[in-house]
């Protein structure tokens, strides 16, 4: 733990994790979608304020934690020490200097991986089926998999790390089609299908199962890619 920071437990609440910021004009509390607690405290507060400035929304902090809990624990993202499978690899949710909630560290795993494996990925693909193409880009998004620019610019979801590799390659595949074919018309689908080995429906649907933000396939239903 950092020496700006303290952890304590309440009963009802559970651990609340204090930051010091110097930087920071004001208090403020922040619940993620694990129902980790922070609270954000300026360089010139102290502690026991910090701490009444909680108590003084108790009601709202537990009404948000209610709400965390109410969800499908399917739905809910890593906490700190979790394992998670990164294409199919053990990973622990680790924090780094500067990572205040698991949700963070998971999302520059996934960066991380992306960066590595997503652009020889696309490259490959595309050889392989005669697409051209104008870069790849790798982005954080909570609602798509991927999208194709006007200029063919091919951008990824580093989410696709959590996927198997067949469907982080149907993903990728789709957004290559729209290099050719910019909409979803006829022409798209019969050219998705082709280089899917007429296997894209059953891809499609598979790949609806899952959603972005949740490490749990089962059950889960996920926007189209673009």
């Amino acid at each position: 733990m950092h020496k700006n920071e303290n952890i304590v437990e309440y009963r009802g609440i559970g651990a609340v994790r204090y930051v010091q910021n110097r930087r920071a004009r004001n208090m403020s509390i922040r619940i993620n979608q694990a129902g980790e607690v922070r609270v954000t405290v300026p360089g010139f507060v102290s502690w026991r304020r910090a701490e009444k400035f909680l108590f003084s929304k108790r009601d709202w902090v537990l009404s948000k934690l209610s709400a965390v809990k109410e969800r499908d624990l399917r739905e809910k993202v890593p906490v700190e020490g979790d394992i998670i499978l990164v294409r199919g690899i053990p990973v622990k949710i680790e924090l780094r200097k500067g990572e205040n909630f698991a949700e963070e560290a998971l999302w520059r795993i996934l960066r991380e991986e992306a960066h590595a494996y997503l652009p020889g990925r696309v490259k490959k693909l595309s050889a392989d089926h005669g697409f051209n193409h104008t870069g790849v880009r790798i982005r954080k998004m909570k609602s798509r998999w991927g999208s194709c620019t006007h200029i063919k610019r091919i951008n990824l979801n580093s989410w696709l790390m959590m996927l198997p590799d067949h469907l982080s390659d149907y993903v990728i595949l789709h957004e290559l089609v729209h290099t050719r074919y910019p909409n979803h018309g006829t022409e798209f689908w019969e050219a998705l299908d082709e280089v899917t080995g007429g296997k894209s429906k059953e891809l499609r649907k598979e790949l609806r199962k899952r959603r972005i933000m949740s490490i749990y396939p089962e059950n889960q239903f996920s926007s189209e890619s673009d």
